[in-house]
């Protein structure tokens, strides 16, 4: 009993915090402190606290690192790893088997991170669903009831990214196969890229 309302406590703050930041990121009154970030340690300290996570679901976490050295971003480091957390945290959430891969490459004027897992997959005309509030884009009408979410994290997301100069998409998603999501941020100026 005592495990379920430590949960269902940490449940209702998350809930609470998501609606706290969606009314300043609405109102256009959260504050971003952009500064040089390495976005390579801030995946792997992400991943490290999922590691937990993903073993009890027998899923695998790992981090491709990429064959360029990763520049660096200018960004807020916790609103980044907020994005972080809400595309592990989904990808982990709705894989059942296999695993999740978090891969960052330089992409022009910015550094793309993307998140790929073997999940359940997202069906064309519920990929139309994503990015917007409240909205969830499972098949079932009791996918929140499953997820145990609220609808806000990637329309969180997306605005925080925005809020930063970058973006956030769905890259390509198959029924059955997994999903792959991917958030952009700018490199730090003076950091030459190709």
């Amino acid at each position: 009993m005592l495990s379920d309302i430590n949960e269902s406590s940490i449940r209702l703050i998350q809930i609470v915090n998501d609606f706290l930041d969606t009314s300043r990121l609405e109102m256009g009154k959260m504050v971003f402190k952009k500064e040089e970030c390495d976005i390579v340690s801030l995946i792997d300290e992400t991943l490290k606290e999922y590691q937990t996570t993903g073993s009890l679901k027998m899923l695998s976490l790992k981090f491709e690192q990429s064959k360029d050295a990763i520049v660096t971003i200018i960004a807020d480091k916790d609103k980044t790893k907020q994005i972080l957390i809400n595309l592990v945290g989904n990808a982990i959430k709705y894989t059942g088997k296999g695993g999740v891969i978090v891969t960052a490459i330089n992409d022009g004027p910015f550094v793309k991170v993307l998140v790929a897992d073997s999940g359940v997959g997202i069906s064309l005309e519920n990929q139309a669903l994503l990015f917007r509030k409240f909205q969830q884009a499972g098949d079932s009408i009791y996918t929140r009831t499953v997820s145990k979410g609220t609808g806000l994290g990637l329309y969180i997301s997306k605005l925080i990214a925005e809020g930063m100069g970058g973006k956030v998409k769905i890259e390509k998603s198959e029924v059955g196969k997994g999903t792959i999501f991917s958030f952009s941020l700018p490199i730090a100026k003076g950091v030459s890229y190709v």
